[in-house]
């Protein structure tokens, strides 16, 4: 399950922060940069250090916004955030495309957490996610994981050029540092939220309330 992980610091930077982390294609950076730029489904542009006002937040990092168990993943994680703002823990969407998926998805589909843009990937870099999924799309997993998706009533949207990319999930803190991750190795490959939830939980010991 999940594993501690030190990251290195070089010498006159800050302490190591412990890195917990699930399963992953490749390692995670020491830190996210606060001014990474994001943008709204409106093209207003929001710096990254201005949405991490909680603890801890919970990064979905969606393959696109029509994606079918992305979608299914981001609407448990939105009527989560309640609760996890209660905890100190906040919750943000991020995909390379579309921004109308993304309205659809706030004004039909009711989400409410922050959905946001990053099309050159800038935020995936830094957490090492950014290679695609290449033969691993054929996945019969994935196919199960989109039938699950119709099953619940979601329908697909049009499909982008971000279809190519993998579902995960990082935990950041206010410092922008991952905390905790995990990159997914096929379509619709997200953790259980209990488990995300059960991450955050073990971390806010050990995370500035300030």
């Amino acid at each position: 399950m999940d594993a501690g992980i030190v990251v290195g610091a070089a010498v006159g930077e800050a302490a190591p922060v412990p890195l917990r982390r699930s399963m992953s294609t490749a390692p995670a950076t020491a830190s996210v940069p606060l001014d990474l730029v994001l943008t709204t489904p409106e093209a207003t542009s929001v710096a990254l250090g201005d949405l991490l006002t909680h603890r801890l937040t919970v990064v979905q990092l969606v393959r696109y916004f029509g994606c079918l168990p992305c979608q299914e993943w981001l609407l448990e994680l939105d009527a989560s955030a309640p609760g996890l703002a209660d905890d100190g823990v906040g919750a943000i969407a991020v995909g390379g495309s579309a921004d109308y998926q993304a309205i659809w998805l706030r004004d039909e589909r009711g989400a409410a957490l922050p959905l946001l843009l990053d099309p050159e990937h800038r935020l995936r870099d830094h957490v090492g996610a950014t290679a695609p999924l290449g033969w691993r799309m054929a996945d019969p997993r994935g196919a199960a994981a989109y039938a699950r998706s119709l099953a619940k009533g979601l329908r697909p949207q049009r499909v982008t050029r971000d279809s190519v990319r993998s579902p995960g999930v990082v935990v950041l803190d206010r410092a922008g540092r991952v905390r905790w991750q995990h990159i997914g190795t096929r379509i619709g490959d997200y953790p259980p939220l209990d488990e995300v939830r059960a991450a955050v939980a073990a971390l806010l010991p050990d995370t500035d309330a300030h």
